[in-house]
């Protein structure tokens, strides 16, 4: 728990902005300054869909910042003072309001979860996150993504695996 923490360190104080449900249990959320993120069109192969050439063809706009989450294969829970938002909930919810609950408030604490091999995030306003191991997918609970290409995964065995975009540059290590 000690690497997640200085992990997250640069993190603290800093507001919570863009949170939004994906695919299955995907959660993503952004920190820091915004910046713009431009795919250009990329020219499809003859054996793409329809519908996967019209994608390709479109310049792509994306906001992200400094610092980008995504929850991938963890359960989650949200708790806000209003209600409880969780992985399993339906997407489209009354209870998806607890993500809009969470947005604008700052991250404080880093905590070990409430089951084994998860963490937990707590924020200034009392909204809380907490990630655990999914038992569907033995894959990474989360990654956090800086904007100068280092990644960090924690998997979910509670291993932190560090990469970088460009290998031929040096990745972020959080003290020990």
């Amino acid at each position: 728990m000690k690497q997640v923490k200085a992990l997250f360190e640069p993190l603290m104080r800093r507001v919570v902005w863009q949170m939004r449900r994906g695919h299955g249990s995907f959660l993503t959320m952004e920190f820091g300054t915004p910046h713009l993120v431009v795919r250009e069109p990329i020219v499809p192969s003859l054996d793409h869909s329809d519908r996967v050439t019209r994608i390709l063809r479109r310049r792509r706009v994306d906001v992200t910042g400094d610092w980008h989450f995504w929850v991938e294969y963890g359960d989650w829970r949200i708790s806000t003072a209003d209600g409880v938002l969780t992985s399993d909930d339906p997407p489209g919810s009354s209870s998806d309001e607890c993500l809009r609950d969470l947005e604008g408030q700052r991250l404080v604490s880093v905590v070990p979860g409430s089951h084994a091999q998860s963490c937990g995030f707590e924020f200034d306003l009392g909204g809380s996150l907490d990630i655990w191991p999914s038992n569907e997918i033995p894959d990474d609970q989360w990654s956090l993504y800086r904007w100068d290409g280092d990644i960090a995964a924690f998997s979910n065995t509670g291993a932190l695996i560090f990469e970088k975009a460009d290998p031929n540059e040096r990745i972020f290590k959080p003290s020990p």
